[in-house]
């Protein structure tokens, strides 16, 4: 196990606030850097054993960002003995490409937070009609609505509390930057990323995270997929039922 950083304990939550600090955790799979993730319960489980190491532990309240995210904030919040919550969010894509996101939303409690990619978005906006991108984010808009007041029963109280935010994995890191923005109105003591896989660098940017915690960030990264051994898809009611047999 290997840190890029020590961190001394802090004396309130275990965990040292250092602004911005990325944690590369490599783990068992140090010797075999080609290795990929069984499933994101294995990536999560990795997870919760960095944050452990650290401190983090049953006080924490561990959000899955919906819905991939859920299933790796399970595995870590099971590990860790604390209580888990699900945070919506919807990725706005190009129009005509929309694998490419220009920016992400989130809604957490009454609480809304909106990012968008700089570099993205310009690309997006010279490419073709403003109207179009408008008419991308009303439809997320209505969509990310939908999917809040779905999940509203697992949406844990976070005020003075550790925060852990999870995904499967990061590509732009679009969501969990508005993930991030939604959650700086919601008087979190301290919001810890936590992600099996990104591309080296994106957490530099992670505005508004004490600590990012990133297992791997290879350079080869083309996809969080790609890592993944098994990448099934998740739906809403499967999610719903790990949430509620949490």
């Amino acid at each position: 196990m290997t840190f890029r950083a020590p961190l001394a304990r802090s004396e309130r939550r275990g965990l040292a606030i250092h602004p911005g600090e990325e944690l590369k955790h490599t783990g068992d799979m140090s010797r075999h850097t080609a290795s990929k993730f069984r499933d994101r319960g294995q990536a999560g489980q990795m997870l919760g054993e960095a944050l452990e190491t650290h401190g983090v532990g049953t006080d924490a309240v561990v959000l899955g960002l919906l819905r991939g995210g859920v299933p790796v904030a399970a595995a870590l919040a099971n590990h860790l003995g604390a209580e888990l919550g699900a945070l919506a969010v919807r990725k706005l894509g190009v129009p005509h490409q929309k694998e490419l996101a220009f920016g992400a939303i989130a809604s957490y409690h009454w609480h809304t937070g909106r990012y968008l990619v700089p570099s993205v978005y310009r690309h997006a906006l010279d490419s073709g009609p403003a109207a179009e991108l408008e008419e991308v984010e009303v439809n997320a808009d209505a969509q990310l609505e939908r999917l809040a007041a779905r999940f509203a029963d697992f949406a844990p109280e976070v005020a003075g509390r550790t925060v852990v935010l999870c995904d499967d994995g990061l590509a732009t890191g679009a969501t969990m930057h508005a993930a991030l923005d939604v959650l700086s109105r919601c008087q979190a003591a301290q919001i810890i990323v936590a992600v099996p896989v990104a591309p080296r660098g994106l957490s530099d940017s992670m505005q508004g995270a004490s600590v990012t915690i990133i297992l791997r960030s290879p350079r080869d990264f083309a996809n969080v997929g790609g890592h993944y051994e098994d990448f099934s898809q998740v739906d809403e009611a499967g999610i719903e039922l790990m949430l509620r047999r949490s």
